[in-house]
């Protein structure tokens, strides 16, 4: 039966069923596209692949409705020329929506990255600026590596003196040790206007240290400078760079700055003790010996009792020894006593103020207005210290003030975007607060770059939740959990709700990790964070691992934990509703009765959901 002529054109599409097959279509092929998504996610497939099933089925709609169309038109009426435009024109604007949205959403998610980075990239410095690289050691000794480098870092800190200068950070200038790079790509990439770059020869008593300063804006040598001289004149080699610096600049610094002479002074007469600091402390930097370099600050401060510097040095490493498993000695108490005396010889120091603070935070329950006010110390004596604003931070997050955090770790970034544990504490923070997108970006960069461990562990569980079991395991195995225990923990985060449930072989491997006193898996792994993975929610806060530092009570993900009898031991033994009821409480809080409280973490799950 041919269709009646006075059918209209929309009446004619029901007919014949295209708007049904359209539905059908669409629906079959965005159930399989969600499907795809789910199952590319978890296998870690390319992008690539779900891109080409979105061509296809962008493809195929047009197909469809043709084939729907004449699939309805046996034995009836053509379609008329009108109708066939119409028709047409309706595929083509279909066809075209789809391809602009395609479109139109890459760049837009493009733009958002780029919009994070630039949020995150270090601003360029204000007039005059300047990135000290590390010297080049030319003294035919490997081991004397250490005096380049500390001479280095010597002049970065003479520099900061400078008022008008802008100074690169140690850590964003060092990222170029042995870099290919020309110093104008350097200075591009660290936005500064200038750079200081030189070699160093160190034999007996006599060095020998070449210095070129130079224009990277205008790819020219403003001057370049030989000091061959006794050892004993190292620090007057120091003020002779730092003023020819400041003489080359004289125009930019603007003439009430630039005519002021800046002054080293040798805060110890003893050679020896000098020469040991400056190895101790490229220990204690690079973090590769914390042991040997406390053994080495002792050794400065018995050779020269009044270097204020040494006793510095000193508190410093003492105070993250326990963090990296050194156990043997109280050196909390060492770190205090060192930090004080410190002090006691030069009161303008900052880095001893934010040493007695971090002390202060382990002693049980924290008196955090006065934690807080030794790192403001710290910070107020010099605000380019990045550790003390990056253990304040980790004190707000302590706290719960998540925003107080964030705030001084881009503080710290601006100072220092080199400085990797900034990085990852950001990325921690954003997690807590529910930006688990952010937060596995930031997480991801850093792992990239080769810094994997620190607080590496709290993104465990939201790597499980995401779907990526693989890349959790493989992670678990990096920090120290061995191939079954990474099985096991993985295994416990995943269970239902309720207590997990273990098999006598699962026990075994979770006793022999937890007892076995494996450097690598206590300092990676915090056994009361596996604890958490377990849900063994009453054993946390009585593991003798606790470390105020790791901030337990806000992990996510953790199925009852925030209603768990653990989780307000853990609060109140860290002494948090005492300084809440006299400051206000953190967001995700709230008072309940005359001296209680609750809490809740961050929905993972829904953030996860979310950020995908």
């Amino acid at each position: 039966m041919s269709e009646s002529p006075s059918l209209g054109f929309w009446d004619k599409l029901r007919r014949r069923k295209v708007v049904q097959w359209s539905i059908a279509y669409v629906a079959a092929g965005w159930g399989l596209l969600q499907g795809l998504e789910y199952v590319a996610d978890a296998f870690g497939w390319p992008e690539q692949i779900q891109r080409f099933a979105i061509v296809a089925f962008v493809v195929g709609l047009p197909i469809v409705l043709v084939l729907a169309w004449y699939h309805g038109d046996r034995g009836q009426q053509r379609v008329s020329g009108t109708e066939f435009a119409l028709l047409t024109g309706l595929l083509l604007i279909g066809g075209g929506l789809f391809w602009r949205l395609d479109r139109v959403a890459e760049p837009a998610a493009t733009a958002a990255a780029g919009a994070d980075a630039a949020r995150e990239a270090p601003e360029p410095q204000a007039g005059p600026s300047v990135a000290v690289l590390p010297f080049v050691n030319m003294s035919g000794d490997q081991e004397n590596e250490y005096f380049s480098d500390g001479i280095s870092e010597e002049l970065l800190n003479v520099l900061v003196r400078v008022p008008g200068l802008g100074v690169a950070s140690r850590t964003s200038s060092f990222a170029y040790k042995g870099s290919n790079l020309g110093a104008g790509e350097i200075a591009k990439e660290l936005k500064v206007s200038h750079v200081l770059e030189g070699s160093v020869r160190k034999s007996g008593n006599r060095v020998r240290i070449t210095a070129q300063f130079i224009d990277a804006g205008n790819d020219r040598h403003l001057w370049s400078e030989t000091y061959d001289r006794e050892l004993t004149d190292i620090f007057g080699i120091q003020e002779e760079i730092a003023n020819s610096i400041v003489d080359a600049l004289q125009a930019q610094l603007g003439a009430t700055q630039a005519a002021k002479q800046v002054t080293v002074r040798a805060d110890t007469e003893n050679l020896r003790a000098y020469d040991l600091y400056l190895k101790a402390r490229e220990l204690f930097i690079s973090r590769s010996n914390v042991g040997e370099s406390i053994r080495l600050f002792e050794r400065v401060t018995r050779i020269d009792a009044g270097f204020s510097r040494g006793w510095e040095g000193l508190a410093a490493a003492a105070s993250v020894a326990p963090s990296w498993g050194i156990v043997d000695r109280d050196y909390l108490v060492i770190a205090e006593q060192a930090a004080k005396r410190a002090l006691r010889l030069d009161p303008t120091l900052s880095m001893p103020w934010a040493v007695l603070g971090t002390v202060a935070q382990e002693r049980l329950p924290v008196d955090w207005d006065r934690n807080l006010e030794l790192f403001g110390k710290a910070i107020a004596a010099d605000p380019r210290n990045s550790t003390a604003l990056l253990w304040r931070a980790i004190a707000w997050a302590n706290l719960g003030f998540f925003d107080r955090a964030e705030a001084d770790l881009d503080h710290c970034l601006s100072i220092d975007p080199g400085y990797s544990n900034c990085t990852r504490w950001k990325a921690v923070v954003r997690m807590w607060s529910g930006d688990t997108g952010t937060a596995l970006r930031l997480f991801d960069e850093g792992v990239q770059a080769g810094f994997a461990e620190s607080h590496g562990a709290s993104f465990v569980v939201p790597l499980i939740h995401r779907g990526e079991r693989r890349t959790a395991l493989l992670y678990l195995n990096l920090l120290g959990a061995g191939p079954e225990g990474a099985v096991v923990f993985a295994r416990a985060i995943a269970a239902p709700d309720g207590p997990v449930a273990l098999t006598e072989r699962d026990q075994a491997t979770v006793d022999r990790l937890l007892t076995s006193g494996d450097e690598n898996f206590l300092g990676n792994i915090s056994p009361p964070i596996a604890r958490l993975w377990l849900r063994q929610y009453d054993k946390v806060v009585d593991d003798p691992l606790f470390d105020a530092a790791y901030v337990y009570q806000w992990q996510v993900g953790l199925r009852g934990w925030p209603d768990s009898p653990g989780f307000k031991a853990v609060v109140d033994r860290l002494g948090l509703p005492a300084y809440w009821r006299r400051h206000g409480y953190p967001p995700m809080c709230r008072p309940a009765g005359a001296d209680g409280y609750s809490c809740r973490t961050a929905d993972i799950r829904g953030a996860v959901a979310r950020a995908r």
